[in-house]
């Protein structure tokens, strides 16, 4: 009884650490670069998974509730159209409520409901918070005392899920928490046959050594139980080898307990003792109570065996100071061993006051059974009387199903009948029309794929074009203008000529301005970065001030799409000075593993989005739309008239 109290808190103490374990973020570092993200970013996706991380960091990291909550509420409204990200606020709140308020009836709700809701999405990340809202909806109701619910979610989902994606740890994972399930229940053997599944798991693939340890370990616990000591020392031996190779963990606990038990049912205390001082002294580095708790039980144990029962009983308040004990089973277990340490010293009165508790609880328990039993006997006469007046309903009702049963056949035969002319008209109906459906949808691939084609073509053409006339005004005139003005100086410095001169070196630096704007060289020399750094200084002029802000921007974009990307934001640039009349104009470019994404800002006079749409918009406009279609992208237009303008552009590069 003992052993079997605080194997219970072991197992607790070791699921808790697991739930823990799937709530991982990033690190503190990176919540500044979130809250960057949030705050810049004009993508809703985007700010929406940035505010789940957010929230997440700082309640599990920073234990900050409030800011935790607050961006929890902002991701509730950026997710709310779509569905993948809904599933994932969805497991997050469920996360939110077990810090704030324990495993809590909507806690459990909401872990399945994000589960359920996951089932849908086969990606990776869909499926590892898959799991987890599963394993945590599971970790819940075991610690409800639901075993037989956690071992059939284990067993009809998360395994089979596990297995197919070659997710062995988690299988594994998920076979020690059955054995321990029906180690709970007193079924040894089924615990043994499940600890064995998931240890063949570990052996088999290069998964976790930590928890490779800790199979090893719960198979030599359950030996030592059984006093096949044999047995518990060669699983002891094995795990010795992992652990030899691990810095100090929760399996060093779990071995020094084990190893110390494994001692003591040889009798050799000395090295059961020297075993959990070893223990206790790293779960104390570790600072995990729980476990130095244990530890302090396991020497009270062996103090006790040894008949030193003044250092017994000093253990045994230490466990009760530092451990929970207020569950009526621990109540009971500490009673009674306090009553029997207290009589090995002689300390009658003391001894015969915990007897007192212990038989005090020990007749609570036994009563609470007595009238869950006698419940459960008044539920069976109930149920005995209803199954009676249902029989003889029964009985009456038979002579009725009798006089009808002709006329039901009859019935029947002519409603299948009729069924099936039903079944083969709705079928036709249905095929003609998914047949419809199938050649509309084709057409319309048709036509998307060639509209398409057309548009690369002309970007294509437009590209080279440019690039054709752009070589040509500076190769050619720019090259005449040029030889035209070193002739004119040739000829001295007469006053008749400066004008000329002037004239003409203005004229060159037009015609390199235009060459430039039609085929920048800095974009294949220097890259998309220091060219739009270029574009935006050259088109300021008088009171147009332009800011570029890019971040996380690479030089492995494709060279069209780098043109096409600088062409955008060069139309974009240009449509608010001139159609605008914008003074202030931001141009944001952020580059991640989702995409590309560009934001252009203005404090011009804006326009009618509707109407402009309708009226099929501007040439600039339309260049835009086809070059962002081209790049299978999304366009976004805000703008109102008297308000500026906001364009936001995701592209997948």
């Amino acid at each position: 009884m003992k052993k079997l109290v605080f194997l219970t808190m072991l197992l607790c103490s070791t699921l808790l650490s697991t739930f823990a374990l799937q709530q991982s973020g990033a690190s503190i570092s990176s919540i500044d670069s979130l809250r960057n993200v949030f705050n810049t970013v004009k993508n809703d996706s985007v700010k929406a998974r940035a505010a789940l991380l957010l929230a997440n960091n700082l309640m599990f990291e920073q234990k900050d509730t409030v800011a935790a909550t607050g961006y929890l509420g902002a991701a509730q409204k950026l997710c709310t159209t779509k569905p993948y990200l809904k599933a994932l606020y969805t497991y997050y709140s469920a996360s939110h409520i077990f810090m704030t308020a324990g495993e809590t009836d909507e806690c459990l709700q909401l872990y399945k409901q994000a589960a359920v809701m996951l089932e849908k999405f086969k990606t990776k990340e869909a499926y590892e918070f898959w799991v987890k809202a599963w394993w945590n909806y599971a970790m819940i109701i075991d610690h409800k005392d639901d075993r037989k619910g956690m071992v059939r979610i284990q067993v009809d989902k998360i395994i089979p899920e596990a297995i197919k994606q070659k997710d062995y740890n988690q299988a594994a994972k998920s076979y020690q928490s059955i054995g321990f399930a029906f180690k709970e229940i007193g079924d040894q053997e089924k615990g043994i046959y499940y600890f064995k599944k998931g240890l063949e798991l570990y052996e088999k693939y290069p998964l976790s050594k930590e928890r490779h340890a800790i199979s090893l370990l719960n198979l030599a616990r359950e030996y030592v139980e059984s006093r096949e000591l044999n047995l518990a020392k060669s699983y002891l031996l094995k795990s010795e080898q992992i652990l030899d190779t691990l810095q100090e963990s929760l399996a060093h606990l779990n071995y020094g307990e084990t190893a110390s038990m494994y001692y003591c049912a040889k009798n050799d205390f000395t090295k059961a003792l020297e075993v959990a001082e070893k223990a206790l002294k790293i779960a104390e580095r570790l600072n995990m109570p729980y476990e130095i708790g244990m530890m302090h039980y396991q020497k009270f144990n062996i103090y006790f065996s040894l008949e030193k029962y003044e250092l017994a009983l000093k253990e045994l308040k230490i466990v009760m100071r530092d451990m929970p004990y207020d569950m009526t089973s621990n109540m009971q277990q500490f009673a009674k061993d306090l009553s029997d340490t207290y009589a090995k010293l002689k300390d009658y009165p003391n001894a015969y006051k915990w007897l007192g508790k212990h038989v005090a609880i020990k007749d609570s328990l036994a009563q609470a059974a007595y009238k869950s039993e006698i419940a459960g006997l008044e539920t069976k006469f109930r149920t005995a009387e209803k199954n009676e007046k249902i029989m003889r309903l029964e009985f009456e009702q038979k002579q009725t199903v009798l006089q009808q049963k002709n006329q039901r056949l009859y019935n029947y035969i002519l409603g299948i009948f009729s069924l099936v002319l039903l079944f083969l008209l709705g079928l036709s109906v249905y095929l003609y029309r998914q047949h419809r459906k199938r050649s509309q949808r084709d057409m319309e691939l048709l036509a998307q794929q060639q509209e398409l084609r057309v548009t690369k073509a002309l970007l294509e053409g437009e590209e080279l074009e440019r690039h054709r006339v752009a070589r040509d005004l500076h190769d050619g005139l720019g090259g005449h203008l040029t030889a035209m003005r070193l002739q004119i100086s040739s000829e001295g410095n007469l006053p008749v000529l400066d004008g000329i001169k002037s004239q003409l070196d203005q004229m060159i630096a037009d015609v390199r301005l235009i060459a430039h704007n039609m085929m920048p060289e800095n974009l294949s020399r220097s890259g998309l970065l220091v060219a739009l750094e270029d574009l935006c200084t050259s088109m300021q002029h008088g009171a147009v001030a332009i800011e570029l802000q890019c971040n996380g921007l690479s030089n492995n974009i494709a060279e069209n799409m780098q043109v096409n990307i600088y062409r955008i934001i060069q139309e974009l640039i240009n449509n608010a000075i001139r159609h605008g009349n914008a003074d202030q104009i931001i141009v944001q470019c952020l580059q991640n593993e989702q995409g590309f994404l560009i934001g252009v800002d203005d404090n011009g006079k804006g326009f009618d989005v509707e109407a402009v749409v309708e009226a099929n918009g501007g040439m600039g406009l339309k260049n835009v739309q086809m070059r962002v279609e081209y790049l299978n992208g999304k366009m976004n237009i805000l703008s109102q008239p008297g308000a500026g303008t906001s364009v936001n552009i995701e592209i997948h590069v």
